[in-house]
């Protein structure tokens, strides 16, 4: 496999060399398979990817060109866990998602996206807002992965200013290197970073404060002098105090007893949530905390860690803050955001935070009890939470689904089998690094491993199973008999260390799913269950 994974398209020589050389020494296939084996793997070598996953945690599944599907006819071959190929090609796939309204939406926003416009995404490269390309002097320097908060508030204060920008992804240190240029242009690395004509800014107060100055549009900050900059000014130092309240919460040990959750730093916490509760009552006919019909600096520059807050709380201290009743103005100030469409493009989803927040600062220390236990089982994906059937919109529901981000679940489905499909090749190639070596240099995030090397052996196996998730996530059968007897009837019965394999191939990705970059969190949970779907049957066969 790692031969083959060497020889390319354009040296023939180096492909026969390969395949004779498999022919002689492959253990794993029979004596009338060896030839489907290695005639298999001739046509991967000289099938050119197209693209490459991101090598971040969750896995980046996004589609990197709605137009990458490749034909692969079903052909039955005796290899590793897998019997036959029964699964539908990838062209049948793809005849079957192009017809469905989600994909027609889909591309035609991928359309004006590429043009400038459309809705925001975390796909954009260029936002015009109507404008001509010529008129663009901002370009936002983001995380690749859209886990960092200071990069959030200003990403959504230039989408509610609506000003014209350009966006460059770069990685944050605790999940792979920073492209050399980007270092040469900002030594620190620190993001996020804009540039104005061609001066660069960082600290993203900083960056918020020069964009309302400098940049027609909304006015999102008072003018300075006057009452409201006074409270403006006052909210921003509560702000200060909630977030360092909320990480001597979370990021230490817990104290002594006391407190509506018990513990010193847990009341503490609860006495500042009161304090910002009691400011978004000082505007009664607003839910936001200056008042008006839209959100200020000073709303943005506290969703991006209250949003954060309610994840981590939750899963590491067994604490709800949502559709709680002593903090119904926060809950009314969460629904206005969740309405917006800047703010539904950045917004990510609790078991993507739990994971992206300890890189960024510090582990977190869970208490103990029931509601810790419930929280993380529900949150990391453990039990049922990510088990079909799914139901997001369940009252008892631990991470509440706004009606406004919720497509239903066939649009959720469907967006997921577009994703996949589109990217289907890199995807399978991320899916083998589960069976292959991992990377000699690590980073600081626990699911990062951009080096790692995939076992291509294994990349057969892996297709026919993720064609079988898709075939499921497109039609709804996945709790059928007949999908769960096909997606069966491709495996060996004997082979369990085989199945064990595949199935952690498949869970490689489950667990690298993230939300917002690679897809809507309704959507992130349908891939989710629908790859545990394919891993019970691998592990029940």
């Amino acid at each position: 496999a790692t031969l083959l994974s060497r020889a390319t398209a354009n040296s023939p020589i180096a492909i026969v060399r390969t395949i004779m050389f498999c022919a002689l020494t492959a253990s794993r296939a029979s004596a009338t398979s060896v030839s489907n084996h290695c005639g298999r793997h001739a046509k991967i070598a000289r099938r050119r990817v197209k693209g490459r996953i991101a090598a971040l945690p969750p896995a980046r599944v996004a589609a990197t060109s709605a137009n990458s599907q490749a034909v692969v006819a079903s052909s039955s071959f005796t290899m590793g866990a897998l019997t036959a190929d029964t699964a539908p090609t990838r062209e049948a796939l793809a005849a079957e998602i192009a017809s469905t309204a989600t994909a027609k939406r889909l591309r035609s926003e991928e359309a004006q996206w590429a043009e400038g416009a459309g809705p925001p995404h975390t796909n954009c490269k260029l936002r015009l807002f109507g404008q001509s390309e010529d008129k663009v002097r901002v370009t936002l320097y983001r995380d690749t992965a859209a886990w960092c908060p200071y990069c959030q508030k200003v990403w959504m204060m230039l989408e509610e200013k609506q000003i014209p920008y350009k966006i460059e992804k770069i990685n944050m240190r605790s999940y792979g290197d920073k492209p050399a240029w980007f270092l040469q242009k900002v030594p620190s690395g620190l993001l996020p970073v804009v540039e104005i004509d061609g001066e660069m800014v960082t600290e993203s107060i900083v960056i918020m404060q020069i964009l309302e100055a400098n940049f027609e549009g909304p006015r999102l900050c008072p003018a300075p002098g006057t009452p409201e900059f006074d409270e403006a000014n006052a909210l921003l130092k509560l702000e200060r105090q909630l977030f360092g309240d909320w990480c001597n919460l979370i990021f230490r040990p817990s104290g002594g007893m006391g407190g509506l959750f018990g513990g010193g730093a847990k009341a503490s916490f609860e006495k500042t949530l009161d304090k910002v509760e009691a400011a978004l009552a000082v505007h009664p006919d607003s839910p936001w905390l200056l008042g008006g019909d839209a959100p200020s600096l000073v709303d943005m520059q506290y969703i991006s860690h209250v949003e954060r807050m309610l994840a981590s709380c939750l899963y590491w201290k067994g604490m709800q803050l949502r559709k709680m009743e002593r903090f119904p103005l926060l809950e009314n100030w969460l629904d206005a955001f969740e309405q917006r469409p800047s703010y539904q493009a950045t917004k990510s989803d609790y078991y993507t935070h739990v994971k992206d927040i300890p890189p960024q600062y510090g582990p977190g220390y869970a208490d103990d009890g029931a509601q810790v236990e419930a929280a993380t089982r529900a949150i990391g994906g453990l039990g049922s939470s990510w088990r079909l059937p799914l139901d997001l919109q369940s009252p008892g529901a631990l991470e509440p689904l706004s009606p406004h981000m919720d497509p239903g679940e066939e649009v959720a489905r469907h967006e997921a089998a577009y994703k996949l499909l589109s990217n289907l090749d890199a995807i399978v190639r991320f899916c083998c690094r589960a069976v292959g070596r991992p990377g000699a240099k690590r980073f600081g995030a626990q699911l990062a491993d951009p080096y790692a090397e995939p076992d291509m052996a294994w990349e057969a196996e892996v297709d026919v199973m993720l064609r079988h998730v898709i075939s499921a996530l497109v039609s709804g059968s996945a709790l059928e008999g007949d999908a769960a007897a096909a997606l069966t009837k491709d495996m060996g019965a004997e082979a369990s260390n085989d199945r064990a394999k595949l199935a952690s191939c498949l869970a490689y990705l489950r667990d690298r799913v993230g939300v917002p970059r690679d897809m809507s969190f309704p959507a992130a949970m349908q891939l989710r269950a629908h790859l545990n779907w394919a891993i019970d049957a691998l592990s029940t066969s």
